[in-house]
Order: C-alpha cells, then structure tokens, then sequence
C-alpha cells in the first residue's frame, strides 16, 4: 500500500508520515517541491539531518538551489525511486504538499509537447497574466500573478503546445501508471483558524531559527535557479535584505502568502485527488491501523 499523505502547509504532514513510517516500517518519499533543495532547511521546514526520522527519507536533499527542477523531473525521480523501493517494502509513505507533483508522480500523467520556448522579456508578468486570463482562465487557478516561471510556461503551451495546460490537466488518466499499485490518499485538513495561528507561529520561529541567515549563505553560496527562488520565505527575506521591506513587513508577507498557498492547497486537494479528509492526526492515524 502506498498512503499518501497531504494537506496545506503547517498542518502536521510530517508528524503524521512519521507515525506512519514506524507503524508500517516503512520509507517515507518526499512530495515538497522545496526541500529537495540542498540547503534550503529552516524556509521549507525540512526535517533536520539528526532527526533519526531523516533516514527514512527519499527526494530530500538531491539538487542545489542554481539548479531548476520541473514537474516532469520529478515524476522521472519519484518514479525511478518507487520502482526500487516497491522491491523491499510492502508499504511506502509519501508525504507533502505539492499536489501536481503527486498526481503526476502516481497517475498516467503526460506532458504536452512545447515549441521553443520563450522568455517574453518584454512582458511583464500582469501582461502575461492579462493574456491566460483571456485565453486559458482555467491556468491562473493554481498560478499566481507574481510566479513568473509559471505564467511564462502556461504562455509557452497556449503559443506554442497542442492544448492549453488546463486542457492538458484536465485531458489527464484517472488510472495510476502501473496498474497493480494500491493508493489510499489522506488528507490532513484542521479547522482553519487553528491552521493559521500555527501558521504564523511557525513562521515566527523560522525567523527565530535564523531564517535571515540561511538565505544570506545561499545568496553567498549559489546563484538561485528561477524554481528555488520562488520559495514562500525566501523571496520575502530577499527582499528585506535588498532594504526594499523591514523585518516586521517581510514576516507578515510570509504569513499572508502562506495562508494564501494553504487555500490553495486545500482546493487542489479536494478536488484533484481522491483523498479521504481529516480534521486532526489522532482521527487520521485511528483509521489507519
């Protein structure tokens, strides 16, 4: 069995897949399209290296943050990765909240062919914006104005792709790639307001565990790819250390664009994946013996 394990950010993926991974002794696959970025620890609330739970662990750790890494790489590595495990294990854990990324990991997903793309430097990204609202709208559900990488893609397949991303999403087979593959989806889903209190702790403690100073020693270190840049955390403290916001203003920016991507998380959740919802761990966990 594969259970796979999401809900929005901050809401206790990783205690849960923990749990889990002891009960069933099995190996835990990550599904967060941020901490498989070396380095990038406190920002994505990645497990940390002494935490005998980090062992178990796939996809954690594999690429530095100049490289870029897409939707299509990582169904190549999830799957490259599930293949070997799936020899040893009889259960295996995957936990994040990246939805696409698990959809196109465990489904029949493809990818639509693209011409040569291009940048559209002489777009701004509300320009672009502007231009999926008219002809794809379906796309800027799950992209947000200010995710250039994204819009500049969505753009690309709309010019130069044989369907929109959106019809592509939706054109999708609901089978998983392989056939003999048992799935249970469970989502973690807590009351809202608890969600956010523990969002803006969560965020405050970042900070505390020296958020500033990990992306100043990336920025030193490596040159950011247009995918790790984009990190929630990350963009913000650039931005403060670039004097453009003061600490107060960076923190509730976080706060405010996580609760934001929480929304979205959820939408996608429900609607996306066959997932059985919970509002706590402990009813969660009681239904997975």
């Amino acid at each position: 069995m594969i259970y796979v394990i999401v809900g929005p950010t901050g809401s206790g993926k990783s205690e849960i897949a923990h749990t889990l991974s002891e009960r069933k002794n099995a190996p835990i696959i990550n599904a967060d399209a941020f901490q498989i970025y070396k380095d990038m620890d406190i920002g994505t609330a990645k497990i940390s290296k002494d935490n005998p739970y980090y062992s178990r662990y796939y996809l954690l750790d594999i690429i530095t943050p100049s490289e870029t890494f897409s939707v299509r790489d990582y169904q190549l590595a999830f799957r490259s990765v599930l293949e070997e495990l799936l020899k040893t294990h009889k259960d295996i854990i995957v936990v994040g909240g990246t939805g696409l990324y698990i959809k196109a990991a465990l489904y029949d997903f493809t990818f639509p062919k693209e011409g040569e793309p291009e940048s559209y430097d002489q777009l701004s990204n509300q320009e672009i914006y502007d231009i999926l609202k008219e002809k794809d709208p379906e796309s800027l559900k799950t992209i947000h104005v200010n995710n250039r990488k994204r819009l500049v893609r969505a753009l690309n397949i709309l010019n130069h792709g044989e369907v929109t991303k959106s019809e592509n999403i939706k054109s999708q087979s609901h089978s998983f790639y392989r056939s003999d593959i048992e799935v249970k989806f469970l989502f973690i889903n807590p009351e809202r307001k608890v969600l956010y209190e523990h969002i803006d702790e969560r965020v405050e403690q970042m900070f505390d565990n020296g958020l500033v100073r990990e992306v100043e020693g990336l920025l030193k270190t490596y040159t950011l790819s247009s995918t790790s840049s984009q990190a929630i955390g990350y963009k913000e403290v650039i931005s403060y250390l670039n004097k453009t916001l003061n600490l107060e203003e960076t923190k509730e920016l976080i706060k405010q664009r996580t609760r934001n991507y929480a929304k979205r998380q959820v939408t996608y959740f429900r609607h996306q994946l066959p997932c059985q919802e919970y509002q706590n761990a402990s009813s969660l966990l009681e239904d997975v013996k």
